[in-house]
């Protein structure tokens, strides 16, 4: 059974999206974990505070503008990352999964080709976005947060 709103609930439900996407996007670059991580955050701040998630979310986005935070949000907030923080086991040696040799070595083909169509057609949108693909490709299959961090991590993986 769907519950029906009215027609300026779901404008506000839709203007509210964009915020809370950004919210997550900014949690997610805060913390070290994935979408759904930065989405209990966001949810665990609004719970401490009583707000609804989309105003906490607006407040996030207002202060990435210029706006503070009014103190217990902040606080709320503080709290919430450092939880999170606390909860996700530092990486090490042999505490995630590594991709198959094979699908490493694709990639690393792939940037590398994807490097050279770019060096001959500078100015190729294609090509531009062949690089930025690979290097994305390259990212998460590494598990690495930046290309020179995912090149290296690949290129040691392939060779060993």
């Amino acid at each position: 059974m769907t519950r029906e709103l009215h027609p300026s609930s779901r404008l506000q439900e839709r203007l509210a999206e964009p915020a809370r996407s950004w919210a997550v996007g900014m949690l997610m670059a805060t913390l070290p974990g994935p979408a759904y991580s930065a989405e209990q955050v966001l949810s665990a701040v609004a719970a401490r505070t009583g707000l609804p998630v989309t105003e906490v979310a607006r407040a996030m986005v207002a202060e990435s503008r210029g706006t503070p935070l009014p103190v217990g949000l902040e606080q709320a907030l503080n709290h919430a990352v450092q939880a999170a923080r606390g909860s996700i086991a530092p990486r090490g040696p042999g505490t995630y999964l590594t991709p198959n040799r094979a699908d490493a070595e694709r990639a690393l083909s792939r940037f590398f080709d994807a490097r050279l169509r770019l060096r001959a057609a500078p100015s190729d949108p294609e090509a531009r976005r062949a690089v930025d693909d690979a290097i994305y490709t390259l990212c998460v299959l590494m598990a690495q947060p930046s290309p020179y961090a995912a090149v290296n991590e690949a290129l040691q993986y392939t060779d060993g």
